[in-house]
Order: structure tokens, then sequence, then C-alpha cells
């Protein structure tokens, strides 16, 4: 029997009508000068310097409308406020960054409280219309994700991202793919602070079709910058190539293994 689903194609979003389920992706511009002074009043901070907020990935099983989805401004709500979250990366180009940050954005208002200058966020995805996550002892089944299959629909996005004044890199960003069984989404926050540190949260998301969990796990690693450029490999004369240290790719694979919660939530009520 041939697989049944509907392809969904416009300008700005991508995705796919399957077993019960519509899964898109969306595509939309940097924000505009007016919506990024929306976004820092109601947050209390200067957002990051390339932030796609109408951007998001949203999974919705059409039956309940219950499912996830991903977006910038959820995820800078998770940034920390607190009063000591300013330091809580200890660097000496901290204070000159949010100092040259609000010099250059005269035009939004200023800062009304601390924030952690990185945007670092532990957010997980928003679950919608009451879809509830809680703990398992069971995660995402990888050996049947390692199994072939079609590819019906990828993507991948940038949600924000941010050169911490050319200091290093903080980037949230996704990736989707949709097969016949099922589908899976990585979620990951991805920290360079030069000199510093590395630091890598991961969110993943996996629902096989024709059951009645969507499942996750969440991940969080971080260490020195100087473990990392440690594993930089050595070229001739003893060189390093560290434009590795820029390919999230490399330092993924080099950072040990991460500390995971799963999760699952059901479906029907």
């Amino acid at each position: 029997m041939a697989l049944s689903y509907e392809k969904i194609e416009t300008d700005t979003v991508g995705g796919l009508r399957i077993h019960g389920w519509e899964i898109t992706s969306s595509h939309k511009p940097i924000l505009s000068k007016e919506y990024i002074e929306q976004y820092s009043q109601e947050l209390g901070f200067n957002v990051p310097e390339m932030i796609f907020g109408n951007s998001y990935f949203r999974a919705c099983h059409l039956e309940t409308g219950k499912g996830v989805a991903l977006s910038a401004l959820d995820a800078l709500r998770m940034v920390d406020t607190s009063p000591h979250s300013a330091k809580s990366v200890q660097v000496s180009i901290a204070e000159n960054w949010t100092e040259s940050s609000r010099r250059q954005r005269g035009d939004i208002t200023e800062v009304i409280k601390p924030f952690d200058w990185t945007f670092t966020t532990k957010y997980r995805g928003t679950p919608e219309n009451g879809l509830v996550f809680s703990a398992s002892e069971t995660g995402i089944d990888y050996q049947k994700l390692m199994v072939r299959e079609d590819i019906l629909f990828y993507d991948e996005n940038v949600l924000y991202e941010d050169d911490l004044g050319d200091n290093g890199t903080s980037q949230l960003s996704y990736k989707v793919r949709v097969m016949p069984s099922g589908f899976f989404v990585l979620q990951r926050f991805f920290l360079r602070v030069d000199g510093v540190l590395f630091r890598i949260y991961d969110s993943r998301i996996h629902h096989q079709f024709g059951t009645d969990f969507v499942t996750r796990e969440f991940s969080t690693r971080e260490c020195s910058f100087d473990d990392v450029k440690r594993q930089v490999p050595k070229k001739k004369h003893d060189d390093e190539d560290l434009s590795l240290l820029n390919n999230i790719q490399f330092v993924d694979g080099v950072m040990k293994q991460p500390a995971t919660e799963c999760e699952v939530a059901k479906i029907s009520s």
C-alpha cells in the first residue's frame, strides 16, 4: 500500500501532513527594528543581533490539536535575568560587550534588568494545546532511527544568533526530518566564548507514527575553551587549524557525553 501524505509548500513554510500530523517549518526574515523594540521591551534586555522571531517549527496532531513548537521568543524567555546573571560567564569582555551593545542599538530602549549576555537558554520546546511532558526512564529509540528510510521532508533553521561583540558565537537552531515511520527534531543551543568555554544544550523530540506518545530528551554539555582547543589536530610545522573551533560538528564530536533527561507526553486525552 502506497504511503499517503500531503506536501506543504509556500514561500515561507514547508512541511507535510502525514498520519494525522501537520509538521511545518517556517523561514521568515530577521525581525525589523520595530519588532526588535517590542521583543526587548517584553523581555527586558536587548535581543541577539540576528533574531528570526517569526520563524518557527511546529508539529501538530490534527485530531487533538496537541503538539510542540520551537520559537525564538519562547527560547529567549528562558534566558537568565536574575541579579547575578550578567556575571554567569566571568570574562573580561562581558561588561564592554554589554555597553557596546547598548551604544550600537541606541534606538532600542535601555536594558531594564541584568541578563545572561551569552543568551544561554534551557528551552526544550513549547508544548501546545494540552500536551504535557513528564519524566521517563525510557528515552528515544535510536536503533529505530538508524534504520535507513526515505526522508520525506528535511529542513534546518536558525532562530537566533549573536557574535557576542566578535568574542564568540551564541546560536539557537534546529533540524527536522520526517520519515515514513515518524519525525525527529534536534534543537541545539551552541555557545562559544573565546578563551573561556563551549556549551551545547540539545533538545531532541521524536514521535513514531501509530503510537500515542511523543518522546523528548534534553542534554547539557559544557567544557573549557582550552579543553576543546587541545583536540584540534596538528598540521604541518605544528600549526593548528583553529577554524575547527568555529565548526559546531567538530566541537560536538570532541565534547564529553552529556547529562540527559528523558520525558514522554501522551497524545490522547
